[in-house]
């Protein structure tokens, strides 16, 4: 099988109180937390229906704020580093082995940050998706233009664009002729450029309840997107934005 490049396939969450974390999300999302080995370390990470989601794990270094971080698989980590650099982006973790395969952490032109992920097995190829699993991942950006070329120069991506209901461009990023992820301008002022990652839920609006009772915030007023699904922008209880949506019934 030949591996499967541009596609989101991992996910982490960075909690400046990682047990306030590990109580937060199996509250909203129904997940598990366990804890597995990873090498000489143990990894701590979320399940649903016992599929691996994501790990979670505190700030690297004093100063970072709560966050999601979204790892998208590439042929060879250190060479599209390289190239993320060369078309306007900047490096800020360089290739580094861990026991599942190799990361770097670059950023687009705007700031927004993403790692590159090569697993050590290519059969281990992993997609958390289903029902509590990652939905769809889409940059927020505040420089839309100079990201979309990068994003086609880096990655190779071919763009799609639809029209949003609310105004402005969706830019769809596609590979192999599947969807891998979505583009757009950032829609709030404050916010910096960021992917944001949304998870399926069996009902936003009681999912956007169990975020407030359960110390998190929500950020955005659910909306239904006709053939989309019912959505709303979320915080956890650490801050880490993330998005809730309800998919449409296919």
């Amino acid at each position: 099988m030949a591996y499967n490049t541009n596609q989101f396939c991992w996910h982490g969450i960075v909690s400046t109180d990682p047990a306030k974390a590990a109580a937060f999300y199996p509250e909203v999302l129904g997940w598990k937390s366990v804890s597995m080995a990873m090498g000489d370390d143990t990894a701590t990470m979320f399940t649903a229906s016992d599929v691996p989601i994501a790990h979670y794990m505190a700030p690297p270094m004093p100063g970072v704020p709560s966050h999601w971080n979204n790892y998208l698989r590439v042929d060879d980590v250190d060479a599209t580093a390289k190239t993320a650099v060369d078309n306007g982006g900047s490096l800020m973790v360089p290739g580094t082995d861990i026991p599942p395969g190799r990361f770097a952490v670059v950023t687009s032109p705007s700031g927004a940050a993403i790692s590159l992920f090569h697993e050590a097995d290519p059969s281990s190829e992993h997609h958390p998706g289903g029902m509590g699993g990652i939905h769809w991942t889409e940059l927020h950006s505040k420089d839309i233009t100079a990201d979309i070329e990068w994003l086609k120069g880096t990655f190779g991506f071919e763009i799609s664009e639809m029209a949003m209901p609310q105004g402005g461009t969706y830019f769809i990023l596609n590979h192999g002729g599947e969807q891998r992820g979505g583009a757009m301008g950032a829609m709030m002022e404050q916010a910096p450029s960021m992917w944001l990652t949304w998870v399926s839920v069996d009902n936003c609006d009681n999912a956007m309840a169990r975020v407030t009772t359960h110390g998190g915030q929500v950020h955005s007023p659910a909306m239904e997107m006709e053939g989309i699904g019912r959505m709303a922008v979320v915080a956890d209880s650490t801050g880490a934005v993330f998005g809730t949506i309800q998919p449409a019934a296919q």
